[in-house]
């Protein structure tokens, strides 16, 4: 799992930057989501968003019905219910 350095991800550098392609700015939210046709609700992946892109891959993974659930960087969560 990705996230931010700490008690909630030992061994993780404190360098974080956004999953958009392309883009190089400081992370501040996780995306957390899994897909629910191959993925049990406890399997939770993770995107690092910026304040820019926290929206776009949000509603990136809506649009594919995925299951999505936004968090402040460094809060982990242990599943993705579908809504």
């Amino acid at each position: 799992m990705i996230g931010d350095a700490g008690a909630a991800f030992p061994g993780v550098a404190p360098s974080t930057t956004c999953s958009r392609a392309g883009c190089s700015e400081a992370a501040v939210a996780a995306v957390n989501w899994r897909n629910p046709r191959i993925h049990s609700p406890e399997r939770v992946k993770v995107w690092l968003a910026c304040d820019a892109h926290v929206d776009y891959l949000r509603d990136y993974l809506f649009a594919r019905d995925f299951p999505v659930r936004v968090t402040p960087l460094g809060v982990s969560v242990d599943r993705v219910e579908e809504p």
